[in-house]
């Protein structure tokens, strides 16, 4: 059953912390005991470095780790032919793409950490797919020719050709005066594309807000 799995090392950036723990990790690898180096790690470094291809899953980094940074997550081997996005070495991995169909609504439902907002930003046309290949990214031909033949390759290509204009909720209130300058009438003003902002005025209760400033 393992021959048939692949594993997906993620390493917590904020939360390893080589310099302040006695590499657990390292130490309690099985595979480096055989002198191979599986996880990589010193004193000195900044972030622990994970070996997918030589980790054998047995989870006792995850388990050693004082700062709980570890996580090995096994997945099908088949599922690497279908990575949409990844962030780096031991870091986040997206596997396939929702499909968002006119007239119909789309709903992502499940727990944080995901990937729901990874797949909202690229369907958005706020981070384009690489593929998994993050030391190389390529270019959106490459990556319409991967969505070749399916409904994303058609949304995708509308997308960059601007027949179709996503628009994204911001998911932090807090972080929406850093990205809107201004009073809020005339922002919305600003962005109101379609000659609604009237209606929706009075329809959202707005107009006791139109002369305030967004921050």
């Amino acid at each position: 059953m393992e021959e048939n799995k692949h594993r997906i090392a993620i390493v917590n950036i904020e939360k390893c912390k080589p310099k302040r723990c006695k590499q657990e990790c390292k130490k309690s690898c099985p595979v480096n005991k055989t002198e191979k180096i599986c996880i990589d790690v010193m004193p000195t470094s900044t972030i622990v470095d994970i070996s997918e291809i030589l980790c054998v899953g047995c989870g006792l980094c995850v388990k050693k780790c004082p700062f709980q940074a570890i996580k090995i997550v096994n997945i099908p081997k088949n599922m690497e032919k279908l990575t949409t996005h990844r962030f780096g070495k031991n870091a986040f991995k997206l596997h396939r793409l929702p499909t968002p169909r006119p007239g119909q609504i789309l709903g992502l439902v499940g727990i944080n950490g995901i990937g729901k907002s990874t797949a909202l930003l690229i369907l958005g046309n706020k981070l384009k797919p690489n593929l998994g290949n993050y030391r190389e990214p390529p270019e959106w031909e490459q990556v319409l020719k991967y969505f070749k033949g399916s409904e994303l390759q058609n949304y995708l290509t509308k997308m960059l050709e601007l027949t179709y204009r996503p628009a994204i909720k911001p998911q932090y209130v807090d972080s929406i005066p850093k990205n809107a300058k201004g009073k809020v009438g005339e922002y919305i003003l600003k962005k109101d594309t379609l000659g609604l902002s009237e209606k929706l005025k009075f329809d959202l209760e707005l107009n006791k807000l139109y002369e305030r400033n967004i921050d």
